[in-house]
């Protein structure tokens, strides 16, 4: 989808197709939902409701990606980008974090034993 960036949250009435808007709206409270933005891999998360209750139509970036983001709305505010979904799993950062500590799993041995699984 195409997106015209207005601001440092997307607000779901700024997205043209509605299926996509309905999709977002759906998700629970600070869901994650990942995108690919001008094939740059973000993740946001849905707002949170307001104190009243009310849901709050929108998504933010996560805190990871704020910067990635505030960079966008900075420079290309007021141009149209390519949105799309990127619905491949989400990695846990802690395990990626601690994954070049754990050596002894990344042996020759371990690849034959359990690459093929």
């Amino acid at each position: 989808m195409q997106l015209v960036v207005s601001d440092h949250t997307i607000w779901f009435k700024h997205i043209p197709n509605k299926a996509i808007a309905d999709r977002l709206m759906a998700l629970e409270p600070n869901a994650p939902v990942r995108l690919q933005i001008e094939g740059k891999p973000a993740l946001f998360r849905k707002m949170r409701d307001g104190v009243d209750g009310r849901p709050t139509p929108g998504i933010r970036p996560d805190d990871t990606f704020k910067d990635f983001w505030n960079a966008i709305f900075r420079e290309r505010r007021g141009e149209t980008i390519e949105v799309e979904f990127d619905d491949r799993p989400i990695a846990d950062p802690y395990l990626a974090a601690v994954s070049g500590l754990l050596t002894e799993w990344t042996s020759k041995a371990d690849a034959d034993a359990y690459d093929d699984l």
